[in-house]
């Protein structure tokens, strides 16, 4: 076969589809799609997509993925702004699919402090037998909304047919100030938050969005104007600090980290504090937490828990990522399963669904991928910006593999051709300027022989009339 055959055969070969693909998030608003070819050659991981455009005042802060059936036609990635909204994207090629505001309304009277309308917290929640999905989203100043919409109108976020799809209030209610943690449980009915300043407070979301809503209603003005930020009620808990220390001296309250314990009827949640500390609680047991572990020197970034409940991952500030064994919990909480080659803070954990596989990003702009059980790393990707969260996603089928890498091509191609053209000007630049140069030089020795030629001249001149 000759060459133009090979070439030929080449270009009719269809790519596999990559093994695994990872989203990442990051502080410049940019949602970026790593792939793993097939094979699972982790060494050649690499960012393929980009999604959306770079713009500092809408920075993801949160990062969530809801993917029941592991369809990437059925998936759908949630973003929160720190300008306060929630944006929705397709799980397949990052198409706009909805968006919602967040933070509250807009204060009337004077000026109104955005800095707290930045989303801490971010949940997606189904209640069992409901046909609706919900968005949970907390704020740095303590407001929580929540948000449905019909769970299949909701998935439906393959490109034939796509439509933007809105998303209803449910709820809207005020809890704490300075809020830095939040999580719903898996039931979606119970709402647990933490923040600087508030030990562990869980409201009941159905009895707390009555007394919003009656709270609401109340304080409407004549023309029906509603209340900017409705209070929450007293919550169902509210959890006290820990054990104090050898001299008797209490931790400010300071909760960086919270989780639901999965398969514990939502009742015992875990929490991370900025002094390095972890407290079981147990809404079943009492307020005071009924295990306690110092671990590490860091605060407490980021949990992630393992779906059988068994295990939790905790993440910290020193770049530390290890699991917590709740399986003698609360008589016995132990860490193990350290990973290698963490480092920087953790920003962000995920676990694959089904594979024993952990991805993280943290403060030194690192995506990596460990083995969950063996705790060997096999991936490490820098990626530029400052990220802020990660997930799984769902890989392509073959047909959208090869069109996307086809799509890459172009874009590589367009690329190159940009850099040859951007080459080739530069080129003609330079021989103009060489050429110009050139000239004045052979002017400038044209006249100065010109001048030798006249002076010698002179000379000669001179020298007659003296004879």
């Amino acid at each position: 076969m000759g060459e133009g055959g090979k070439r030929k055969s080449r270009q009719e070969e269809v790519p596999a589809p990559p093994s695994h693909r990872i989203l990442t998030a990051d502080e410049l608003g940019l949602l970026k799609v790593s792939e793993v070819p097939a094979g699972d050659k982790w060494e050649e991981t690499a960012a393929k997509q980009r999604w959306g455009l770079p713009d500092k005042a809408q920075g993801i802060t949160r990062l969530q993925v809801h993917c029941p059936d592991w369809d990437p036609d059925r998936c759908l990635v949630a973003a929160a702004r720190s300008s306060g909204r929630v944006t929705l994207h397709a799980g397949s090629d990052g198409g706009d699919v909805g968006s919602f505001r967040a933070a509250p309304p807009a204060s009337t009277s004077g000026r109104s402090d955005t800095s707290t309308n930045a989303v801490q917290a971010l949940r997606f929640s189904q209640p069992e037998g409901s046909t609706q999905l919900l968005i949970s989203a907390a704020t740095l100043g303590g407001h929580v909304s929540v948000h449905r919409c019909p769970v299949e109108a909701a998935l439906a976020t393959a490109a034939a047919g796509r439509a933007v799809h809105t998303w209803e209030e449910a709820a809207r209610l005020q809890t704490i100030s300075d809020l830095q943690a939040m999580d719903v449980s898996s039931s979606g009915r119970y709402l647990a938050v933490g923040g600087d300043g508030h030990q562990l407070k869980v409201w009941d979301l159905e009895v707390a969005g009555k007394a919003a809503m009656a709270s609401t209603t109340s304080s409407a003005g004549p023309d029906g104007a509603a209340a900017a930020a409705p209070k929450a009620g007293e919550p169902l808990f509210a959890g006290k600090a820990g054990k104090p220390s050898r001299s008797g001296l209490q931790d400010l309250a300071h909760v960086t980290a919270l989780a639901f314990v999965p398969g514990q009827d939502d009742k015992q949640v875990l929490v991370g504090t900025a002094k390095h500390k972890l407290w079981l609680y147990d809404m079943r047991a009492g307020r005071k937490p009924q295990a306690e572990l110092v671990w590490g020197e860091g605060r407490i970034t980021t949990l992630q828990p393992v779906a059988d409940g068994s295990r939790i991952w905790v993440g910290n500030g020193r770049g530390h990522v290890e699991a917590l064994d709740l399986r003698q919990a609360p008589a016995k909480l132990s860490m193990g399963h350290a990973l290698k080659g963490v480092a920087g803070s953790i920003r962000a954990l995920a676990l694959h669904p089904s594979e024993p596989l952990i991805a993280s990003v943290s403060l030194d702009r690192h995506l990596r991928v460990h083995h969950s059980t063996k705790r060997s790393s096999l991936a490490k990707l820098y990626l530029k910006q400052a990220l802020t969260g990660v997930a799984w996603l769902p890989p392509l089928p073959a047909a959208a593999a090869a069109e996307g890498a086809k799509e890459d091509e172009e874009e590589q191609a367009r690329a190159e051709a940009e850099e040859v053209d951007a080459a080739e000007e530069e080129e003609q630049q330079d021989a103009g300027r060489v050429a110009r140069g050139k000239g004045k030089h052979s002017g400038r020795d044209q006249q100065a022989g010109g001048g030798s030629r006249g002076q010698h001249g002179k000379k000669k001149d001179s020298k007659r009339r003296k004879q």
